[in-house]
């Protein structure tokens, strides 16, 4: 939802639960100053001559609700001809019921379980990092609860200018939002330090991670809102 067809304070189609859906990515070992740890000394430092280590990552998503439940109540007043002005209040949820319709497509579910994370050790013979696992991961995603069900609300001023021409009234608002989401979370799935050689390079590399891959998120949707359309609410 949101948008002037029903809440005029957020974006058009900006109102959803939050989701986070897990993938891996690679982060290259470093040592403290940034340079990256190289597995031959001899060799120039490549991509091919570092160690790549597989990370667990949630990726945020907004994937919509499956239901909608709105109401949207004004009072048009009438200045002069065709210009009214109207106090407004949009309420409404866009909750997801049948969470079994949230869920991981096969291919990328089955790539992600067999997936080998984490370099724990590092073998200084093969020059390979070993002592990775693998994790279950659900395939069903988890709305984030706090957005779930969190009620929207935006009240406001609408002027109104009827246009005979496309038959439909010109309108420009303002909308405070005194119900919105506004709350911090992290990814569910956290880089943790085992997934590291207890090295320097191993812990700095560790901070790094879960300064890029594991950050919090802030999400927080507008408290007030002004622009114009052309149409009605409802």
């Amino acid at each position: 939802m949101g948008g002037e067809t029903d809440l005029r304070g957020f974006d058009t189609r900006s109102v959803s639960p939050v989701a986070f859906l897990p993938s891996s990515t690679t982060i290259q070992l470093r040592n403290p100053d940034g340079s990256i740890v190289p597995k031959n000394l001899s060799l120039p430092v490549s991509s091919l001559n570092s160690y790549n280590i597989n990370i667990p990552v949630e990726q945020i998503t907004f994937p919509g609700g499956d239901l909608s439940l709105v109401t949207n109540a004004e009072y048009r007043i009438t200045i002069a001809g065709p210009v009214a002005i109207a106090p407004f209040v949009d309420f409404g949820f866009d909750p997801i019921l049948r969470r079994s319709q949230l869920h991981i497509n096969n291919g990328q579910f089955n790539q992600i379980n067999n997936t080998v994370f984490g370099c724990p050790a590092i073998d200084p013979f093969l020059q390979n990092c070993v002592g990775g696992e693998t994790f279950k991961f659900n395939q069903n995603l988890s709305p984030l609860g706090s957005s779930n069900w969190q009620p929207r609300a935006s009240t406001g001023l609408e002027l109104q200018v009827f246009l005979p021409v496309v038959n439909a009234p010109f309108r420009i608002y303002w909308a405070y939002n005194p119900l919105r989401l506004n709350d911090q979370t992290r990814s569910p799935i956290p880089v943790t330090a085992n997934m590291f050689p207890d090295t320097d390079a191993g812990r700095f590399t560790y901070q790094l991670a879960q300064q890029v891959f594991s950050p919090r998120y802030q999400l927080r949707e507008p408290r007030k809102t002004f622009r114009f359309t052309v149409g009605t609410t409802f």
